[in-house]
């Protein structure tokens, strides 16, 4: 017995010598705990124009609403016949991104890199504002707990109008950050992870700023428009160089998700209230943004939303490969010429500036995106389009017109403006499945995983909400007379 328990004793001594390092051999490479700060900002990027600016969540949705491209195929989400589990997964993917830039925010603040810590501010509110412009009051304040402290795996929903007045003390701080001056003991560096702008900080402050002018005027926020206009030290865009814009490498993984989806699908045609509205205007832009019809030559959008049969699928013009085709080309998030549009707008309901420069700066910024300004002065000409011919549109719907076009491909955008602005017109789709109302959605459907795993806090949003779509308006939403 003795020489048992001996060999025993030796034995679990032995074990325990052997395991004492098991902790470290299992840490995987390829799972770390601590990740660098400016790779934080490298996968928020990249997440975020794979998952928000794709075919689910932009093509197949968004801009069927606002009548630039809907689907020929498989026509469903633009019907609203929505798909579980894509709203689940949305829902939860801008989570995950703010948990990473909330990391990042962190790191900077710790390591004294203000720059960095704007950077990530800036993008972190980018995507709290494409998300409450989708569904309105969401999880905020008690958001990104679930691996702290406090634990809460129910956060309660914020008023979205609370949530965007945070996000402006945000942005006010970012551009507070950025105008720290430089450590040259430590510089502040936001490192190879910035794909947007190679980590130059003045541009960020641009896009902190030009961010500022898009809430404003969304929620007709005039002071805090003139905080930016009135001010030299909140700078924004002033070319199309200083765009934020995703470049794609263009080989696997990295393509342009519109061009990787269209490699194996071809789901998705021109719509019909975006083609009529070209055409209408004689717009030399039209063979940019789309291809002619293969029945006759001709530009022909197919009706938004359609029941099957009300069109041949040749009959339908594609998507211009500029936009469709090219595996190394961008993703939009917020472009120089919406920033023009913005200040003109601006200008004209009085808060500073000269309207028709800032108007004619902003078309001018769209022809240089498409390659067509060669034909920018004969265009500017028609009475559709010149400053102060109110004949057929007032100087404020030629604003509006213009940013509506010169929005495509940027889906969350382009529907939350056609909502504020109710031009054009947007009627529910031809083949909705849920008939009774006289407009496109009002709100993306919340998720089934809320109603199951965080039911008390979303009753009091979802009670608002009629057909999944519709129902209460966003707090921007003025419009009269719409349901």
């Amino acid at each position: 017995m003795k020489n048992i328990f001996i060999i025993a004793l030796v034995t679990l001594l032995a074990a325990v010598s052997c395991t004492k390092d098991w902790e470290d051999m299992n840490v995987s490479p390829n799972s770390p705990d601590d990740v660098p700060m400016t790779n934080l900002l490298a996968n928020s990027i990249v997440y975020t124009g794979d998952q928000f600016f794709d075919d689910w969540q932009g093509m197949n949705n968004f801009l069927s609403y606002s009548g630039h491209i809907t689907k020929i195929a498989y026509i469903d989400e633009a019907r609203y016949s929505y798909r579980p589990n894509v709203v689940n997964d949305v829902f939860r993917d801008y989570y995950r991104v703010q948990l990473d830039l909330s990391k990042m925010i962190t790191k900077a603040q710790e390591a004294g890199k203000p720059y960095t810590e704007a950077a990530a501010l800036t993008f972190s509110v980018f995507l709290w504002q494409m998300a409450v412009d989708q569904w309105g009051d969401i999880p905020y304040t008690q958001a990104l707990q679930a691996e702290s402290e406090e634990e809460n795996l129910t956060p309660a929903y914020d008023k979205a109008s609370d949530i965007y007045a945070d996000l402006f003390v945000k942005l006010e701080k970012a551009n507070t950050l950025f105008n720290e001056p430089v450590n040259e003991a430590n510089p502040d560096l936001i490192g190879d992870g910035d794909f947007i702008y190679g980590s130059d900080q003045v541009k960020w402050q641009k896009f902190c700023n030009s961010l500022r002018l898009r809430m404003a005027m969304r929620t007709q926020n005039q002071a805090e428009f003139t905080k930016v206009t009135g001010s030299s030290t909140a700078p924004v865009f002033e070319s199309i160089d200083d765009e934020a814009k995703l470049k794609w490498q263009g080989t696997a993984p990295y393509k342009e998700p519109w061009a990787e989806n269209h490699e194996g699908r071809d789901d998705h045609g021109m719509a019909k209230t975006f083609i009529d509205m070209l055409l209408s205007l004689s717009d030399p832009r039209l063979p940019v943004y789309a291809l002619p019809n293969e029945t006759d030559g001709e530009y022909v959008g197919a009706p938004e939303g359609a029941n099957n049969g009300d069109f041949q699928v040749n009959d339908i013009s594609r998507i211009g490969p500029m936009y469709r085709d090219n595996a190394a080309g961008y993703s939009y998030f917020l472009r120089y010429a919406e920033v023009e549009f913005l200040l003109a707008e601006g200008a004209l309901l009085g808060w500073g500036g000269d309207a028709q420069t800032y108007y004619e700066t902003g078309v001018a910024a769209v022809f240089e995106e498409t390659g067509m300004s060669d034909s920018l002065a004969s265009y500017m000409a028609k009475p559709e389009v010149v400053w102060g011919d109110e004949s057929v549109y007032t100087n404020q719907e030629k604003i509006w017109l213009q940013k509506w076009i010169a929005l495509f491909k940027q889906g969350q955008e382009l529907w939350a403006e056609n909502r504020r602005t109710d031009f054009p017109v947007m009627e529910m789709s031809v083949g909705s499945v849920y008939p009774g109302h006289n407009r496109q959605p009002f709100r993306y459907p919340y998720p089934d995983n809320e109603f199951n795993l965080n039911g008390s806090n979303i009753a009091g949003p979802a009670s608002v909400v009629d057909d999944h779509f519709w129902g209460e308006q966003l707090f921007w939403d003025k419009r009269t007379g719409v349901h």
